[in-house]
């Protein structure tokens, strides 16, 4: 049976209307890999299945879908680099969590620390999506979320690269200025580099805005900075 035009009409106009009220859902089912790696070369890695979701919204989309990935993909096992739960190793099982939730933040730390042990010749091999991959896609996909930036921070600081290490922590605490973490984890990174007043003042913050471990305040007091 043939539908009328006008019906065939009013059903466009629905989908219109529809798809204007939920941009932010058609958004977020895309999560392309972008940037490129610290070797020049373009990122790429698996294709999307499960999700992807945004790790900042899990009481908004529910946790339900979280516990999904982590009971099979994301285990302590896996997390702390033993094993893998559903692959031979735990790049792969930290590969499908990461690409189901791009901002995973425990998961983009293990990656980093999986990879900062093959440099360290701790384990052998490479890896075919290296962290600044998955990072670089994490804050395209959340880019509200600081986190992301701040274990970028961490990561290439680790590799002795501290001018993009600092744009990083530095756009960190842009997103969250009084996270007692950002601050306290900002100010270790200057201390490295010897600017003791800037990590004194950073510091401060840390410790008024939360309660971080007192190793960083040991650190200042030792080198006579802290006030």
């Amino acid at each position: 049976m043939k539908i009328p035009l006008e019906i065939n009409f009013k059903i466009y106009l629905y989908f219109i209307l529809i798809c204007s009220l939920y941009p932010s859902y058609t958004r977020a089912k895309q999560a392309p890999w972008v940037g490129t790696s610290l070797s020049g070369f373009p990122c790429t890695g698996g294709g999307q299945g499960y999700g992807p979701f945004d790790y900042t919204q899990v009481a908004t989309i529910g946790k339900k879908h979280l516990t999904i990935v982590e009971s099979a993909h994301f285990p302590p096992k896996v997390e702390n680099l033993i094993a893998g739960n559903t692959s031979s190793t735990p790049v792969g099982d930290i590969d499908y969590t990461l690409r189901a939730w791009p901002n995973h933040h425990r998961a983009l730390l293990s990656i980093i620390r999986y990879q900062l042990q093959i440099k360290q010749k701790i384990r052998q091999g490479k890896l075919e999506t290296p962290p600044e991959c998955y990072l670089q896609r994490a804050i395209a996909f959340s880019p509200q979320d600081p986190a992301p930036h701040s274990l970028f921070g961490y990561y290439l600081t680790k590799l002795k690269k501290y001018k993009q290490a600092e744009k990083h922590y530095l756009k960190a605490l842009e997103l969250s200025p009084n996270n007692s973490k950002l601050n306290y984890s900002y100010s270790l990174f200057l201390i490295k580099l010897k600017r003791y007043n800037e990590a004194l003042k950073y510091a401060k913050t840390a410790y008024q805005k939360g309660r971080p471990p007192e190793g960083l305040k040991r650190k200042l007091i030792k080198l006579n900075v802290w006030k």
